[in-house]
């Protein structure tokens, strides 16, 4: 596990530090060179937590900082409710594999994860909150102000993030626990006199569960940038917004500094969650393999 957790670490590193030197040199050609400065002297002042001084004179630091205080709560809202709703339509899918439940979950859940996040926002809206008026339309209520009416406006946001990426779940899940309904271990268990269900439940949900733990590493960074863009659909002041105004108003080095750190919270989560499943799963957690 040392060892596995080294080589994903040197690999997040390598993977924000290449990221990091393109962003700089695409701003950095589109500015003549003189907005940012040299490469090593920018990513210096990032270590030192130095994001420099926006084109209206405040901090990018703070900026950057208030705006993540939408964008992390929204990019968390739409991790749970993706992994409620793809293990509950899976599981649910799974029960009665090939009966019409189970085919119409099934294309629900292709349909969902074929279709853009940005679109299904706009869907959300002219039912939740244009036809049913459940939801605001957009916006956002600050914390300090109503904490509970934040989490309403991020409601909407957060599930046109989650349903894709719930979706590709749901049927990782279901091909998951409909394997193990057959798999060696559950047959043996019932050869031993257990019961069908006991086998199934002690045996393959355990088993389908770290499968769809390893199926959410890939899209737990997808769903961070899902949120920037579902953010400019919904007028959030996330960091999405902040990067799109900040390119509108040729501020490269908000651009910079915003983008830089999108690539630590995308390329972290994924580390995380790459360690988080590892550990999960017994069978792997004292191998060294990647």
């Amino acid at each position: 596990m040392l060892w596995f957790a080294l080589r994903k670490l040197a690999a997040f590193a390598a993977t924000v530090l290449v990221t990091l030197w393109l962003i700089h040199a695409l701003l950095a050609a589109g500015a003549g060179g003189q907005a940012l400065g040299g490469f090593g002297g920018w990513l210096g002042h990032l270590l030192l937590g130095d994001f420099g001084v926006a084109a209206d004179g405040q901090g990018i630091g703070g900026l950057v900082a208030a705006r993540l205080a939408v964008t992390v709560p929204l990019a968390l809202l739409a991790m749970l409710l993706a992994a409620l709703i793809g293990a509950g339509l899976g599981l649910l899918a799974a029960r009665r594999p090939g009966r019409l439940l189970d085919h119409a979950l099934t294309a629900l859940a292709e349909i969902a994860g074929a279709t853009p996040s940005f679109w299904l926002g706009m869907v959300l809206v002219a039912i939740f909150a244009t036809g049913l008026h459940w939801l605001p339309t957009g916006g956002f209520v600050p914390w300090q102000r109503h904490a509970g009416g934040a989490l309403l406006s991020l409601l909407l946001p957060a599930l046109a993030v989650a349903l894709p990426v719930a979706a590709t779940l749901a049927l990782g899940i279901r091909d998951a626990v409909a394997a193990g309904r057959s798999a060696p271990y559950v047959l043996t268990a019932q050869a031993r006199g257990i019961a069908a269900e006991d086998g199934f439940r002690h045996e393959a949900l355990p088993a389908a569960a770290l499968t769809g733990l390893d199926a959410a590493v890939p899209h737990a960074a997808a769903i961070i940038v899902g949120t920037v863009i579902v953010e400019n659909v919904f007028y959030l002041p996330g960091l999405g917004r902040l990067i799109l105004d900040a390119a509108a108003a040729r501020d490269l080095g908000l651009v910079a500094g915003a983008l830089a750190v999108l690539i630590l919270l995308t390329s972290g989560t994924t580390f995380l969650t790459q360690l988080g499943s590892r550990w999960a799963d017994p069978r792997r957690r004292g191998q060294d393999a990647a």
